[in-house]
């Protein structure tokens, strides 16, 4: 440049020259800009806030083969018709799409206290340090209701604030995109989320309704706040994207194995902490999912457990009631209890490589000595005797090895450990409302047993050589698939079930004749694969199984196979016709010491002590492991993240729509952006500059760089004449206006230190005050 006078003065001063755009507009008033920058349809009104709450409320109704009743659906709705009615009375009242949306945000905050804060908050609603215990206290009930609730799941108070808590988050932020980002079709990404939930919760409908209803619902939205009609091929392209929905959840197994899913997981309402609840559903899914491969040092495979089910209501079976000590690592493993020092024990070495398994429980060979390859987030629960279990992490992709020493008793030992049980074993013997029906049939299945030992031997064989048969089905249309009192009754008459009806039965038929009992869930040994040193075996979900456990002194927890057709009962299972001694500890003799050939014998735990329920039960959880401080440091860097992101994708998403603008506003979107960049820059013109003025100062902005862009000034010159043209002539502007925008972009960016860049694209200032709102903008 060899004199001082830029291009872009020479534009400006024909700006300055040019007739008023309200005299000399050839186009409709509706389409000229006024001094204020704002369009004639606002996108931000009370249509657009109603869509919005309509297409959640909408989405959110589609939830309901999840949970019971509706209260839950009128809590959440209400919630998302505080936030956005309260931000649009705000913005009705004159306030700004940011004071609109903090009025949202407060109301809906205020709302939410009201409804979960049970009496805590000051006046009903604003929180104190009670209510942030209580809401802790409710996380807590939440995450217990989601791993062990089957659904329809009934709504308790944690459930329910877990719920609203989720839809006051997801209706801010979509009022954040649709106010004050201006870009309300992308509040469709939060229903979207919602309506795939079901698909992924196996044994739950996908309540198709509701799901059409919020696709038309954002249709419209889009339609009101583009100011534009649906075309033909949008109506075609929702149609069929609902239609391809259905087919993928139809045939597609989204769940993987659903009864395995649970914390930290990142799945739905499947129990992670009991799958039996919804095995039978899983054993019936048809095409069967590898879940897991391993090797093994026994030629026949192990049987893999993943929990215990202990306390028996009547109705149902369930885990004790053990929290998980972080400190109980994996490093310590105890031993089983109940196993003597005398008992012959095998060494099994089994490698394990997790596949589509999800599950807070990991499946290992019992009972595990040692386990490698792990994190410090697997814990193992002592009380089981012994499951290894994580709040925070699944075991999807795990690789670990697991060493177990199961026993294997000579029939001297199995007579030495015939007597009087020395631990409190109460929980493993309580069950109420036994019928006596089965009592009976209990006691004459085991009239001829010598012992307790034989009497538990005697009911497996009853089971597995008598008249029962292998069947999913038939529960299903006798109406018994279940593993309470009713359904075992009815399962001992008909005589035809599958695992969890003959495990449970014989659990509950030991229980009555006094032998301690439980459930284990786990997986059966699986299918052999590969050949020579590539041998392993492959384990699906069709093997997904259910076993009873029966404890005796000295053996400890002895696994029995009832199930007719499935696995093979241990070896060793086989009646003594010894009368048992009244001290088990007496006949020395009975009790040989191990050979030479046989391997060394660890010290084992005596057997669980009386109180040691109570004991665990009532230990404390530390807080930075318990599933509710996961769940809050996830949501705490999903919130973070989208801090992050939000601005940033919003900013570029009305870049986007404004560099790909069609006549007669071309070159009207493309000076905005250069306007709103620069204010994210920190170089903004004067507000209420004129064209002319503000180009001027961006031109001098970009000659006193470092590094002078020519071909950016020429560019802004060309740019600020098309506006001129285009505002004021009526000559619509050319696509180039666009590459010119983006050249001057560069510049700008080019032009300001790295801070400022970086400042510019996680927190734009645009998004508060666009050009459009800015006074002289586009004039």
């Amino acid at each position: 440049m060899a004199d001082g006078t830029s291009t872009a003065g020479t534009a400006a001063g024909r700006a300055a020259a040019s007739p008023s755009p309200r005299t000399s507009s050839p186009r409709p008033p509706d389409r000229v800009s006024s001094t204020r920058g704002r369009p004639t349809s606002d996108p931000t009104g009370w249509a657009t806030s109603l869509l919005v709450w309509l297409t959640l409320a909408a989405s959110l109704a589609s939830l309901s083969s999840l949970f019971q009743g509706a209260g839950w659906w009128f809590a959440g709705a209400g919630v998302a018709a505080v936030v956005l009615g309260a931000s649009l009375g705000a913005r009705a009242l004159g306030a700004g799409p940011v004071l609109g949306w903090l009025a949202g945000l407060v109301s809906g905050l205020l709302v939410t206290s009201a409804l979960v804060s049970g009496g805590t908050a000051v006046l009903g609603v604003v929180p104190t340090a009670a209510t942030l215990q209580r809401l802790r206290d409710l996380g807590d009930q939440a995450t217990t209701t989601i791993v062990e609730g089957t659904a329809p799941v009934e709504v308790q108070d944690g459930l329910l604030a877990v719920l609203v808590a989720a839809v006051l988050g997801v209706a801010v932020v979509s009022d954040l995109v649709a106010t004050v980002g201006r870009l309300p079709g992308l509040t469709g990404a939060f229903p979207a989320v919602v309506l795939a939930v079901p698909s992924f919760v196996p044994g739950t409908a996908v309540r198709w309704p509701w799901v059409v209803l919020a696709v038309l619902c954002w249709i419209a939205l889009l339609a009101v706040s583009t100011g534009r009609r649906p075309t033909r091929a949008t109506a075609v392209g929702g149609v069929a994207a609902v239609g391809v929905a259905a087919l993928l959840t139809a045939v597609v197994p989204f769940g993987g194995v659903s009864p395995l899913t649970g914390v930290g997981t990142g799945t739905g309402l499947a129990t992670g902490v009991n799958p039996v609840v919804d095995l039978g559903d899983d054993l019936r899914r048809g095409a069967p999912l590898t879940v897991l491969t391993y090797r093994s040092s026994d030629a026949d495979g192990t049987y893999l457990k993943l929990v215990d089910l202990v306390d028996f209501s009547g109705r149902t079976w369930s885990p004790a009631d053990a929290e998980v000590d972080p400190d109980d690592g994996l490093d310590a493993i105890p031993d089983a209890p109940g196993i003597a020092e005398g008992t012959s024990r095998r060494v099994v070495s089994t490698e394990v490589q997790i596949g589509a398994l999800r599950s807070p429980y990991l499946p290992v060979p019992v009972p595990p000595q040692t386990i490698s390859g792990l994190d410090d987030g697997w814990s193992f629960v002592d009380q089981s005797g012994v499951t290894v279990r994580s709040t925070s992490e699944s075991t999807q992709g795990l690789d670990y090895t697991v060493e177990s020493r199961p026993v294997d008793p000579s029939p001297e030992q199995v007579v030495a450990a015939l007597g009087d049980q020395s631990a409190d074993m109460s929980a493993y013997l309580a069950v109420d409302g036994v019928p006596q029906s089965v009592t009976d049939l209990a006691a004459e299945v085991t009239a001829d047993s010598a012992n307790p030992f034989d009497a538990a031997v005697a009911l497996q064989d009853w089971f597995r050589d008598g008249d029962f048969t292998y069947s999913e089905d038939t529960p299903v249309d006798e109406g018994y698939d279940g593993n309470g009192l009713d359904a075992v009754e009815r399962f001992l008459e008909v005589k035809s079930g599958y695992c969890v009806h003959f495990a449970s039965a014989m659990a509950v038929m030991a229980r009555t004749l006094g032998i301690p009992s439980r459930m284990a869930v786990g997986f059966l040994p699986g299918t052999p694969t590969g050949f020579g040193d590539e041998t392993a075996r492959a384990v699906s979900s069709d093997d997904l199984h259910t076993w009873p456990e029966l404890y005796f002194e000295g053996l400890g927890w002895v696994p029995f196979e009832p199930t007719v057709g499935l696995g093979t009962p241990q070896s060793y299972l086989q009646e003594t016709g010894v009368e048992p001694t009244a001290d088990p500890t007496a006949p020395d003799e009975a009790t040989p010491e191990p050979s030479a050939d046989e391997p060394s014998v660890a010290p084992s735990a005596a057997g669980p002590t009386p109180g040691a329920e109570e004991t665990q039960g009532a230990s404390a959880q530390s807080g930075d492991s318990s599933p509710v401080a996961v769940a809050g440091g996830a949501l705490g860097l999903a919130v973070l993240a989208a801090l992050l992101v939000v601005p940033s994708g919003m900013r570029l998403a009305r870049r986007r729509r404004r560099l790909t603008a069609s006549p007669p506003d071309r070159a009207l979107g493309a000076w905005r952006e250069v306007l709103d960049t620069a204010l994210d820059l920190g170089v903004a013109p004067p507000t209420g500059a004129t064209p002319s003025t503000a180009a001027a100062a961006l031109d001098d902005v970009l000659r006193s760089a470092t590094r002078p862009d020519e071909e950016a000034r020429r560019a802004l010159a060309s740019l600020a004449t098309a506006l001129e043209a285009e505002r004021f002539g009526g000559d619509p502007a050319g696509a180039a206006v666009a590459d010119d925008a983006r050249r001057v972009l560069r510049a700008l960016r080019a032009s300001s230190p790295p801070g400022r860049r970086v400042a510019a694209t996680l927190a734009p200032r645009s998004l508060v005050r666009p050009s459009e709102a800015r006074s002289g903008v586009g004039a």
